[in-house]
């Protein structure tokens, strides 16, 4: 019988859904019924893995965190599988940036952008556009992280479903990186300008590389 998952409610985020079975915690970022299998993981425990890699990142154990969204990523590949990967993308380009990692979080959430929007689904282009915010002010770029940032918030509010105050952690700090580094004024007016052009790509200008 299936036994009720039990995590730290400081590490359970919406974004992904335990909608299997799986062990409470034995230790922090440690379930032994969790870890991957010789071919793979069973029936139900990708999803408690995740629950486990996106809880070591929110308590700040970045290489916990990568070592289990890389593992997952390489595994939702090898069965081409697609709802994982944006999600996984996205955490990872976040571990990156908390790194300190610029260059490696913006190729991350550019390969996530490709995959969310394959997959159709808003909130995960939503995601992707918010870790290229942070990814772009961490580089240097404010303004351009500012348009991303406000068009991942109008990309969440199309849904009907923009984010709750205890999901907004990341955005939370990205913005306050960008508004450290622009006056309200060019804040507002570059959050209020769209990043993507009329056939849902990065425009021109947000999307340039250098």
């Amino acid at each position: 019988m299936a036994v009720p998952i039990r995590l730290r409610p400081r590490t359970v985020t919406r974004r992904v859904a335990l909608s299997h079975a799986a062990t409470p915690w034995t230790a922090p970022g440690r379930c032994s019924r969790c870890r991957p299998r010789r071919g793979g993981y069973a029936a139900g425990e990708v999803h408690a893995e995740i629950g486990l890699a996106l809880g070591a990142r929110r308590e700040g154990d970045l290489d916990e965190a990568e070592v289990r969204l890389r593992r997952l990523l390489a595994w939702h590949r090898a069965r081409d599988f697609d709802p994982g990967p944006a999600l996984l993308l996205a955490e990872l380009g976040f571990v990156a940036e908390r790194h300190g990692d610029a260059r490696t979080a913006l190729e991350l959430h550019r390969e996530g952008l490709d995959v969310a929007r394959s997959g159709g689904d808003p909130r995960a282009r939503a995601l992707a556009l918010e870790g290229l915010a942070g990814a772009y002010a961490l580089a240097g770029e404010p303004a351009r992280a500012a348009r991303l940032l406000g068009t991942a918030a109008r990309l969440r509010e199309s849904t009907g479903a923009p984010m709750p105050p205890a999901e907004r952690g990341d955005v939370d700090r990205i913005t306050a990186r960008i508004r450290a580094a622009l006056d309200e004024e060019a804040f507002a007016t570059e959050f209020a300008t769209d990043a993507l052009d009329g056939d849902g790509e990065l425009d021109a200008e947000t999307g340039k590389t250098h």
